[in-house]
């Protein structure tokens, strides 16, 4: 085509739109509240090791399960698997506010990017850096900040955006400064080893996995619906000679009146239904999408209570993941028992009794249970005599008692026994003065002259 002809198609080409339907699921959302669910579920398990254990040893383990529970341990332990499971990595870091022990939640979600350094020795870590941005009123940033925790201080520095390398080449060369100003003095941080608890999953998100599945199930299922929206409503057919037809139509732009000849046809096309194939398509992928996440659709119960065995086979696949997840999690939780129990000692003067409990902690991963069923069998194991009553009590904490019910029973047992006494000697008691009362007056009968 010559110049002027292509001038003249570009002018007079014409563009139509048409808005296709694009439907999106969350079934990332679902992914991650079922297996949080069954990670989290539970309490952390404590356990005393020894075999035979003092008064003290009773005493101080019971104020550590209490210090766990007061500063909401098991949130923060939640917020830790939330960030892991979204994000692929979080961290927990301690901090001593005046002898008194905090702890903040660090996480991608909230803007912190998170760089742990490792010892290539021991493995151990030995620096840990946290990188977040200040905002003006209209979101733009204004400045970059880096706090650094080592074995003994903190380390806050600053600099300006666009100003010297990045937060990854700083952190990547061993935390080189350059465009960093150093803002404040370092500061201890009260701990003996770098205070953070981190978790990094190499796979990322929870529903890495199932992506490639959802993303297929969102375009088939948008496809159908583009389908149904194109024939879902029935087509008017006419046949007709001339300008015979007639149409009016309402304010809706429905047909209201159709006048037309006696040779003129009108009839609907019949509208198009999805195929089977089309929706053994659909079902696969949405199957896939859980399967390969390892989540369960709840299965739909005919009968009342189903026993604990077959819960868990029911939901075994989110069951083993629970599994896989609790022996994968057992390090970060070590790292928050061990700063826990440091900087609760140090709040409440407990440093050495906390360092030498022999506790034994781990991840139970939560199943549907029946609780009626589990107090049936734990009083089953009291009563048979293989069982105490107080690691029943620790049992059941989770679902009806509180830390210290075997204390409390043992006060029960104790007053009850000081009540039955007491009500003992007081019959007792009454029974001597009844005795006493008529001893006296048949001896006073017997002193009584006849007239």
């Amino acid at each position: 085509l010559s110049r002027r002809q292509r001038q003249m198609c570009i002018r007079d080409r014409r563009i139509y739109k048409e808005l296709v339907p694009r439907y999106a699921f969350a079934f990332q959302q679902i992914i991650t509240i079922k297996q949080l669910v069954h990670l989290c579920g539970n309490d952390i398990q404590f356990e005393l090791g020894a075999a035979r254990l003092t008064d003290e040893e009773q005493e101080k383990f019971l104020s550590f399960r209490e210090g766990w529970l007061k500063k909401d341990m098991e949130v923060e332990f939640y917020k830790l698997a939330s960030s892991v499971k979204k994000t692929g990595d979080g961290a927990l870091v301690f901090y001593l506010s005046n002898r008194v022990l905090g702890c903040k939640s660090l996480s991608y979600m909230n803007g912190d990017t998170l760089y742990p350094h490792y010892d290539s020795i021991t493995g151990e870590l030995t620096l840990f850096a946290r990188s977040y941005y200040d905002y003006d009123d209209e979101g733009n940033t204004t400045a970059e900040w880096l706090e650094v925790w080592d074995k003994k201080y903190m380390y806050r520095y600053k600099k300006g955006v666009g100003k010297g390398r990045t937060v990854y080449d700083v952190v990547i060369g061993i935390f080189g400064l350059d465009g960093y100003v150093q803002v404040g003095e370092k500061k201890p941080h009260g701990f003996q080893r770098v205070p953070v608890a981190y978790k990094r999953d190499e796979e990322g998100a929870c529903w890495s996995h199932s992506q490639g599945s959802i993303d297929g199930y969102e375009m088939s299922f948008s496809q159908m619906a583009h389908n149904n929206q194109a024939f879902g409503e029935p087509i008017l057919i006419l046949q007709s000679e001339g300008d015979s037809v007639d149409i009016q139509h309402d304010l809706n732009g429905t047909i209201k009146t159709l006048s037309m000849g006696t040779d003129d046809k009108a009839s609907y096309l019949s509208s198009q239904s999805a195929s089977e194939s089309y929706m053994k398509q659909i079902d696969t992928l949405y199957k896939m999408i859980y399967e390969q996440s390892f989540s369960v659709i709840p299965p739909e119960l005919k009968s009342g209570d189903l026993p604990a065995a077959a819960l868990k086979i029911l939901y075994s696949p989110a069951y083993e993941k629970a599994m896989i997840d609790a022996a994968e999690y057992q390090d970060v939780l070590r790292d928050m028992v061990e700063l826990f129990a440091y900087g609760y000692g140090v709040e409440t003067e407990n440093t050495i009794a906390f360092g030498n409990l022999n506790m034994r902690y781990y991840i139970e991963p939560y199943v549907h249970i029946n609780n009626s069923a589990v107090v049936a069998d734990l009083a089953s194991a009291v009563q048979n005599g293989f069982m105490s009553v107080q690691t029943a009590a620790e049992k059941l904490e989770t679902i009806y008692t509180t830390n210290a019910e075997y204390d409390r029973i043992l006060k029960e047992n104790k007053e009850n026994r000081e009540a039955a006494l007491a009500d003992e000697i007081a019959k007792k008691k009454a029974t001597l003065l009844a005795s006493a009362k008529n001893n006296s007056s048949t001896s006073g009968k017997q002193n009584i002259k006849p007239s």
